[in-house]
């Protein structure tokens, strides 16, 4: 317990709930192992004994003094909570210290973790199916381009083709991973091929004889479950929905919920980019664009080419790291420049719906303050033409 004056002057106790972060993440770490131990339950585990967990007790009191300085009265039970946590923090009878734009989210939608609670227990190493399923991804990932590639430039080559076709296709048909594993044949000790443990890994298969169609957005590519529907993806410009036909032998691979959180939809800003630079033929001269360096060190490296005694050589090197989360500030608050590329200039680089969003740059910056010292924040247009223009200036 701590004693001690706020900056209105009144004395405070408690146990320190200035931080109103930690307060909703410790909430989200704590919804996540009540979730956990829901699914558990439902498939005959009983370990838990019915403990919550220490974080979601931890939250509880923090609250407690929150509600206890602010003169309202606090939540009765685990259930009151519960029911706090469906609704927009904004919407709390309690008024917490966070942005503008993190008052608007909620920690709960549809009985799941929202984004927003899911980038809490994220930032607070909860062990979450959705960061296991992750991680089970990427080291799939990295196995498969290991396997198939014959030496570090090949292998960081195949391991950028690979995670891009995650972001280009979140459904795939068995007759598509045949094809993956005609291109990458490579196998483990099972006999199996390690694109096909990378689908295993990224996607949940289906059973799905013959031909087979599925709405989604044009977008995206995400699948929707009703042409009145939008795809619900952050950002996506959507469209019309379009119908899709795909000619199968017995499966389909729809992408596992974590790898569409996490990698495909995030990765749509960083396949934006590359594509937008590619499209500048009047670039290639100048520039040189690696996706996912060095087995995905960073997103994007951007090397500035020039001549020198009829040689080509590197003017300039710049980094670019995108980031697409709900909260400004707890982006700020986990985020760390990756990895060791010596860069020029290192960019974190913003969807153009958050770059737009009023107050979430500013937000970023603010908490970036100190953490990432030299890293500059750009939404991805402005990266774009900043490269552009630094192109120009080589070619004069």
């Amino acid at each position: 317990m701590e004693y001690g004056a706020g900056g209105d002057g009144r004395l405070r106790i408690g146990p320190g709930v200035d931080d109103d972060y930690l307060t909703v993440t410790m909430l989200a770490v704590g919804l996540a192992g009540i979730l956990a131990l829901r699914s558990g339950a439902g498939n005959g585990d009983s370990r838990s004994g019915g403990l919550l967990p220490n974080a979601w007790r931890g939250a509880f009191a923090r609250l407690w003094w929150r509600c206890q300085e602010q003169g309202v009265p606090p939540p009765g039970s685990d259930l009151d909570l519960l029911a706090l946590c469906a609704r927009p923090f904004v919407a709390w009878p309690v008024s917490l210290s966070l942005s503008s734009q993190d008052m608007q989210n909620c920690l709960l939608a549809d009985g799941e973790l929202s984004p927003f609670a899911e980038q809490g227990a994220r930032l607070a190493a909860a062990d979450v199916e959705a960061e296991w399923t992750e991680n089970r991804v990427y080291q799939a990932l990295r196995a498969a381009a290991s396997a198939n590639g014959a030496d570090d430039k090949q292998v960081e080559r195949i391991y950028a083709v690979l995670r891009r076709r995650l972001i280009d296709q979140p459904v795939l048909a068995d007759l598509d991973l045949k094809k993956w594993e005609a291109e990458f044949p490579r196998t483990d000790g099972s006999g199996q091929t390690y694109v096909h443990r990378l689908v295993t890994a990224a996607y949940i298969a289906r059973s799905a004889p013959g031909p087979q169609q599925y709405l989604r957005c044009p977008s995206c590519r995400n699948t929707v479950p009703d042409r009145r529907m939008a795809c619900g993806t952050p950002g996506c410009p959507g469209g019309p929905t379009e119908t899709v036909s795909k000619k199968t032998l017995a499966v389909m691979y729809e992408q596992h919920r974590a790898t569409r959180r996490f990698i495909h939809d995030p990765g749509l800003v960083e396949a934006r980019i590359v594509d937008a630079l590619a499209s500048k033929k009047d670039l290639a001269r100048w520039v040189r664009v690696t996706p996912y360096p060095r087995l995905d060190t960073l997103d994007i490296l951007i090397e500035f080419l020039t001549t020198e005694d009829n040689r080509v050589v590197v003017a300039g090197i710049w980094g670019a790291d995108a980031k697409d989360q709900d909260s400004a500030r707890l982006l700020g608050r986990s985020f760390s420049w990756p990895g060791s590329i010596p860069c020029h200039r290192r960019f974190l680089v913003l969807p153009e719906h958050r770059a737009d969003q009023p107050g979430y740059a500013a937000d970023l910056i603010a908490e970036l303050d100190g953490r990432a010292a030299g890293v500059e924040v750009v939404g991805e247009k402005r990266l774009v033409s900043m490269v552009a223009a630094r192109a120009r200036e080589l070619a004069l």
